[in-house]
């Protein structure tokens, strides 16, 4: 693992330069070896996991407002699905850069 600890790292801290294309490309790119392969698969799912939860609750908002009749009640739930979706995104953006240094600082 030492010996990719760089891309590894990077396929992470992506996050920062460029969010999920870096990682899916490396995934795509080394499917003969298991120990690059892997993280950056890992690193791809952790950063689109907030675009595929903000599109889910997006949905969720629109289809709820077909069918509250009470605009106040959409409102509150779109400030609660807003709250989750940011704390998602900050524990997804933590996780990845922790991971990304953990990487570089192991031998």
């Amino acid at each position: 693992m030492t010996r990719h600890r760089v891309i590894n790292s990077l396929s992470y801290l992506s996050i920062l330069f460029l969010p999920v294309l870096f990682p899916l490309i490396v995934w795509a790119l080394t499917g003969d070896d298991p120990e690059i392969h892997r993280p950056a698969g890992q690193a791809f799912w952790v950063q689109l996991l907030p675009t595929i939860m903000g599109l889910i609750f997006l949905i969720t908002l629109a289809v709820s407002g077909f069918y509250m009749d009470n605009l106040v009640h959409s409102g509150w739930l779109a400030i609660v699905l807003l709250a989750v979706l940011v704390l998602v995104a900050l524990g997804s953006y933590l996780y990845a850069l922790v991971r990304g240094i953990m990487y570089l600082v192991s031998e």
